[in-house]
């Protein structure tokens, strides 16, 4: 695993290796840019998700997108702490740790996506298992 004191990380598989959509998935969504995140996925895309509320499903990109404007596109604020893309045999596998502000403060995220890459290098079929949103205490820097 990948690890840095003071520089978030993206790690593993490049674009010479055909899994370099591993890492532009995580820039796109730290960046916000929903339209180009959609261009990631395939236009039929499976999406299943565990999250605390339980098993959920959504089918398509628009949906599947949603999804991630839901959760990250209105917060005042997201930081990528720390991410992870390697490869289980033919699987992508991406993990990133986001930090985010919004009405109810600090917040972290962890997400874990295990994904199919289509013929078109985007991502036909992904299985996402989630943390949920956890308040975080900044501790305060004396000056």
């Amino acid at each position: 695993m990948c690890r840095s004191r003071r520089v978030p990380t993206v790690c593993g598989m490049t674009e010479t290796n055909g899994y370099g959509i591993g890492d532009r998935f995580v820039a796109t969504l730290v960046a916000r840019d929903f339209p180009r995140l959609r261009t990631l996925m395939a236009d039929d895309v499976r999406f299943r998700l565990l999250v605390p509320r339980g098993p959920q499903t959504e089918a398509g990109a628009a949906d599947t997108v949603a999804r991630f404007v839901g959760w990250y596109g209105a917060v005042d604020e997201l930081r990528l702490e720390s991410s992870y893309v390697a490869t289980v045999a033919d699987r992508l596998v991406i993990t990133y740790r986001l930090r985010l502000r919004d009405t109810g403060g600090w917040r972290v995220i962890e997400q874990h996506l295990v994904a199919a890459v289509d013929a078109d290098d985007r991502l036909d079929a992904i299985d996402l298992l989630c943390t949920g949103f956890h308040s975080e205490r900044v501790k305060e820097v004396a000056r």
